[in-house]
């Protein structure tokens, strides 16, 4: 939940990385407009106010984009038209409208590429600059995180060689922002105060070093750093002031908010919270509109006023895009079960925890029964290709033995009469053996298509079988588990309800509560076993921390050492490896009982080795792991053998036992 107010950040981010001025800047634009006698001077003055009215006037700015676009194709002058379609698109991401600044920031980057190819000078090669970092912008508008870093990382050497600070110091914020759009806030406080020291270098303008203090302000508000968020929140302040109109003045009120919720001054917060929705309020379908609903149930939450929490929370989940992530909508739910409960509003509270539970297992059900229909067609194809290839054999086998024939009948017509017979009877005795020697072939060939066929087969229901298992682990998790204490919670609301007490039942709700926490903590634990979202969001590397450091108590810790890279390792393969480290983390600390469990994921190229050493109660070589019947060992060596690789066991009683997996990335 934390990371998603980088996303609302990057939504702030003006699409022109430099600009300079405002008021001042832009009469200056006026008058030179007026006065210019060449077209190439008008385009780039045109082009100019396009890029400086962007996001503060955006008549003005469209208006100045398309006119220089026009004139810049009418005089056939490449560098306006890569400029002034690179600014158009800016104007078009300034408001948020990103489908078409993808259109002109293609369309302007293909001229760009064009300009350099034939003058690669400072000037034209910040123009393709531009282009190519915003367009990375605009991929991350729609959340492709690693084709926006990408972009971006690809223009900072170029930059850097150039010598423009400016540049690099905005690129390094953006790079600070999408690692906190994916958690990584550590890693982003770094990146902000790498780029506030080139800002400080260069005497930034007031534009972007504001940008950079609200994205850094974000960082911090996550990384729960109150006392550095009031002085990042007051250097905005400072440069906000400078900017009439600003377009961050509504973005820079909802972060003071913010913080003045984290510091538990409730009525600033929601002082705050208001001066920012009467910036955004006119512009219901806004991105920012719908995180000051969150910020408003949250500080009303914490007042105390479940009304107006509630009344914000559907505001929320009810907003006009309908778009909102699995943990915001089941969070949302869990929320307004707790805000009923607190009203005494006990039906209401069961409903909207039935639609929680509800949420939850739907789309956890999709997302297995997805994975399923893709295992089935992957099968069918590969049986399509079998087929096919068996048929290809047959036929070459056909066409072969009718050209050797054919060649026997031309050599037997010119063969003389007095050998006729001696040839004849070579012949049929040649074809003879050849023929049983055929059928020798084909019958050792259907053997061993038929030895491969059960192998696979073997395989392929090793694998349904650990499926079905895992099915049926969650189904008891579910129904023993959670679903006894939902039926305990029930139970206890409708009691409240039927009783109608006259005095606040505080002991009964705080147990009901607990209760609550207690089945949303089970609840995430059998999700995680069922599917990494980790994994499938950040990784492999991400998905193995999260699990070791969710492993890891009183009694048991779990080291990981991750050296290379999961880059380049399909998400099947990703997913596998995932499991194979998991069933063995689960072998070492419920069976040989270990209390130090040692992780190590080492790359070197193709080859990737996996180790899981712990200091349990190890076993005898003449009996390794078979306690359980084989099941779980039948799992791990078929999820290995899936993977194409080997699988090694070293132990001895009472010493531990060490496991080793050996795979070749490109078998995977």
């Amino acid at each position: 939940m934390r990371s998603i107010v980088f996303v609302f950040i990057l939504f702030l981010s003006f699409s022109s990385v430099a600009q300079t001025g405002r008021e001042e800047r832009l009469d200056s634009l006026e008058s030179a407009l007026k006065v210019a006698e060449h077209d190439t001077t008008r385009v780039n003055i045109l082009s100019e106010l396009a890029r400086s009215y962007g996001g503060v006037d955006s008549l003005k700015c469209f208006e100045n984009g398309f006119k220089a676009i026009a004139l810049s194709k009418k005089i056939n002058y490449l560098k306006g038209m890569a400029d002034a379609n690179i600014n158009l698109a800016g104007g078009y991401l300034d408001y948020f409208d990103v489908e078409n600044a993808k259109k002109y920031f293609t369309i302007g980057n293909n001229f760009a590429d064009k300009l350099i190819a034939k003058d690669s000078s400072a000037s034209n090669m910040k123009i393709w600059l531009r282009g190519k970092y915003n367009i990375g912008v605009a991929y991350g508008y729609e959340g492709n995180v690693e084709k926006e870093i990408e972009l971006i990382a690809e223009t900072i050497p170029y930059a850097q060689k150039m010598g423009d600070k400016m540049f690099v110091a905005n690129a390094n914020t953006s790079l600070a922002i999408k690692y906190g759009t994916i958690s990584l806030f550590k890693r982003a406080y770094e990146m902000f105060l790498i780029s506030q020291k080139q800002y400080e270098e260069v005497g930034t303008p007031e534009e972007d070093m504001l940008y950079h203090s609200l994205a850094f302000t974000s960082a911090l508000a996550s990384m729960d750093s109150l006392k550095r968020m009031k002085s990042v929140l007051d250097i905005a302040k400072v440069n906000l002031d400078l900017i009439p109109n600003s377009f961050y003045k509504g973005s820079y009120y909802a972060e003071l908010g913010l913080y003045y919720g984290k510091s538990g001054e409730y009525k600033k917060a929601i002082d705050a919270l208001n001066k920012s929705y009467e910036f955004y309020e006119e512009n219901t379908s806004s991105f920012y509109l719908k995180l000051l609903y969150q910020r408003y149930a949250s500080t009303y939450n914490k007042m105390g006023d479940f009304k107006k929490a509630k009344e914000y929370t559907l505001k929320y989940i009810n907003f006009s895009d309908n778009k909102h992530s699995f943990s915001d909508k089941t969070g949302s739910y869990f929320s307004l079960a707790k805000y009923e409960a607190a009203l005494n509003n006990y039906q209401s509270a069961y409903n909207y925890l039935k639609d929680y539970v509800i949420a939850v297992d739907s789309i956890r059900v999709g997302e297995l029964g997805n994975d399923m229909q893709l295992l089935e067609v992957q099968y069918k194809t590969a049986t399509k290709e079998k087929e096919i290839l068996a048929l290809k054999n047959e036929k070459s086998e056909a066409a072969l033995a009718l050209e050797m024939k054919k060649s026997q009948t031309y050599l037997l017509g010119a063969t003389a009469s007095i050998l006729a017979l001696l040839l004849f009877i070579g012949f049929y005795g040649y074809n003879d053996k050849l023929r049983r020697a055929r059928k020798k072939e084909r019958e050792q060939e259907k053997e061993v298509s038929l030895l491969k066929q059960q192998q696979e087969n073997q395989i392929f229901s090793a694998m349904i079988e650990g499926q079905e298992k895992e099915r049926k682990r969650l189904a008891i998790d579910l129904h023993d588990g959670l679903g006894g204490r939902l039926s305990g919670i029930s139970m206890n609301l409708s009691k409240l309800d039927k009783d109608e007490p006259k005095e606040y039942p505080k002991t009964q709700l705080k147990k009901v509560m607990k209760d609550l926490d207690d089945s949303l903590t089970e609840l995430r634990s059998i999700a995680r076993n069922m599917m990494p979202e980790t994994l499938v969001k950040f990784g492999l590397k991400a998905a193995l921390k999260d699990y070791c450091s969710s492993m890891t108590g009183n009694d048991t810790k779990v080291t990981l050492q991750f050296y290379g890279t999961e880059k380049g390792i399909g998400l099947n393969e990703q997913v596998t490896m995932y499991r194979v480290i998991q069933e063995l983390i689960n072998n070492a600390i419920k069976h040989a009982n270990a209390s130090e469990v040692l992780v190590q994921y080492m790359r070197d190229g193709n080859k990737v080795d996996i180790t899981v050493e712990d200091n349990g109660v190890g076993f005898n070589k003449e009996n390794p792991v078979e306690k359980d019947g084989g099941m779980g060992l039948s799992n791990l060596r078929t999820r290995v053998a899936y993977l194409k690789g080997e699988l090694e066991f070293h132990s001895e009683e009472n010493e531990g036992t060490t496991v080793n997996v050996q795979i070749n990335v490109d078998a995977a």
